[in-house]
């Protein structure tokens, strides 16, 4: 009886051996099994990351360099155009159409980022709208001073120093010939009939040249207005382009950086 109920405990003691090993190893699998999983899924992750990182690089690539077509374009027109603020034979401004496509393309890059990059894309598309708004100012100034003073110039003030100068002349040469007679005849001078009519001739000679003077000056006072106003918005636009090369250098750190960095390991 004593070794049948030790005989009855030792299986029993097996048989719960059999059963603990058996569920440890059930976890065990269990374990190994999510782990697995966990791992599958962080690779996927992480793949992901990648591929997106991939993307965003491409697409930041295309961005930057599309913009900097629209920039380049920009430049070779403002070097062949004249002023920015020209027009085309079509009537369109050339420039003004290649700043609104780079302006367009700098909102793209504020879609794909950075910040900093987005910020330098946007004051460049500004800075080249300014030149196209400021040479255009320039351009109307220009076609409404300069027209009409050369028009004035050409049909009234010109013709009038012309007359002014020839009556002086023929006064001149009036009064040479009445010297020569005096000295001929041996009379005084102002015994001659015509010496009173040749003062008169000389007066109004010399009031077509005081007035014709006059208009000279105020067509003077009129071109060195326009030059004071021309200069104040050429050193504008000077100002604006030389501020560009900095802003441009600090896209192009910018960009570079951010490729730079959105590489992924492989």
């Amino acid at each position: 009886m004593k070794e049948f109920i030790v005989a009855l405990v030792a299986a029993a003691f097996g048989l719960a051996g059999t059963v603990v090993g058996a569920a440890l190893s059930a976890r065990a699998a269990k374990k190994g099994a999510s782990l697995s999983a966990q791992a599958a899924l962080q690779q996927v992750r992480d793949q992901g990351a990648v591929d997106q990182s991939h993307w965003l690089r491409q697409q930041r690539l295309q961005a930057y360099e599309g913009f900097l077509a629209a920039w380049d374009e920009c430049l070779r027109l403002v070097d062949s155009v004249g002023l920015p603020g020209d027009y085309g034979s079509s009537g369109t401004n050339p420039l003004k159409e290649a700043a609104g496509r780079m302006t367009e393309r700098a909102r793209r890059i504020d879609i794909l980022g950075p910040a900093e990059v987005a910020l330098a894309a946007e004051e460049l598309a500004d800075s080249m709208r300014r030149d196209v708004d400021i040479a255009t100012k320039l351009k109307q100034l220009t076609e409404s001073m300069v027209p009409a003073a050369t028009e004035r110039i050409t049909n009234e003030t010109a013709p009038a120093m012309t007359a002014a100068t020839e009556a002086m002349q023929e006064t001149s040469r009036q009064m040479q010939e009445l010297m020569a007679g005096a000295n001929d005849s041996g009379r005084m001078l102002h015994e001659d009939p015509r010496v009173e009519a040749l003062f008169e001739s000389f007066a109004q000679a010399q009031e077509l040249a005081e007035a014709a003077i006059d208009r000279a000056n105020e067509d003077g006072d009129e071109m060195s207005a326009f030059l004071d106003q021309a200069t104040v918005v050429v050193d504008e636009l000077k100002r604006n382009q030389e501020a560009r090369a900095g802003i441009r250098d600090r896209f192009t750190i910018a960009a570079r950086r951010t490729l730079d960095s959105a590489t992924p390991s492989a």
